[in-house]
């Protein structure tokens, strides 16, 4: 990782892309720090890239805040922004439990004997990955993945032996890492299209609607 912050760093971003930083505390200056490149003058309301803006910092921050809160270990963020196909790409990984041991660990005995991909698919789940109070903990995950498919874009999450993969137009899909493969901690990427975010708050607050309130658990979980 050091070897591609260094790589990174020797060329002019000129907005293209954000070398790989570490992911340090407020997360909400690593969102900040990012929107701005990807989405320049959007932190001003009335600007055209204030849609854009406010998408990647959510998704950036809501991410960030899962490494820095649950996963145990350190995390890493990268981005990028190509002008050709008009697409942004956003990757953040961490060396921590991930998806699956945490919920394991938390005491839920459903995820005991389910393979690492079916618990990665019950982490999307409103307040599955719930750590109490506050009420709205625990749907972050949930959001950003239906944000995610209501702008047309791409997901991906890797954690241990599991993976998840949302394309639009496709059906999620959940599988196995191929060959025996693992991977320690989470890596999640995402990516769309510039022009599909101009309406953050409109579809977020669509997306919020969607939600059905859970009782909160009183089990602790924690995942990165």
């Amino acid at each position: 990782m050091p070897a591609t912050c260094e790589a990174g760093a020797s060329r002019d971003p000129k907005g293209r892309f954000i070398p790989l930083e570490e992911i340090g505390y407020p997360v909400d200056r690593i969102g900040t720090a990012f929107a701005e490149i990807i989405a320049p003058g959007g932190e001003d309301y009335e600007h055209r890239n204030a849609g854009l803006y406010a998408t990647a910092w959510y998704l950036i921050t809501e991410m960030a805040n899962n490494v820095r809160q649950h996963s145990g270990g350190r995390g890493f963020i990268a981005a990028q922004t190509t002008l050709r196909d008009g697409f942004i790409r956003i990757a953040i990984g961490d060396c921590g439990r991930g998806i699956p041991s945490s919920l394991k660990e938390a005491g839920y005995s459903w995820a005991q004997d389910l393979p690492d991909e079916d618990i990665i698919a019950q982490a999307l789940v409103a307040r599955v990955s719930c750590k109490g109070s506050p009420t709205n903990e625990g749907v972050g995950l949930t959001l950003s993945s239906r944000l995610i498919d209501a702008i047309g874009g791409h997901l991906l999450i890797a954690s241990a032996s599991g993976l998840h993969i949302r394309l639009k137009g496709q059906e999620p899909k959940f599988r196995p890492l191929g060959g025996g493969s693992r991977f320690p901690g989470t890596l999640i990427t995402m990516s769309f299209r510039r022009s599909a975010a101009a309406d953050f708050d409109q579809m977020f607050n669509k997306l919020k609607d969607l939600e059905i309130p859970l009782r909160s658990s009183d089990s602790q979980v924690s995942f990165g």
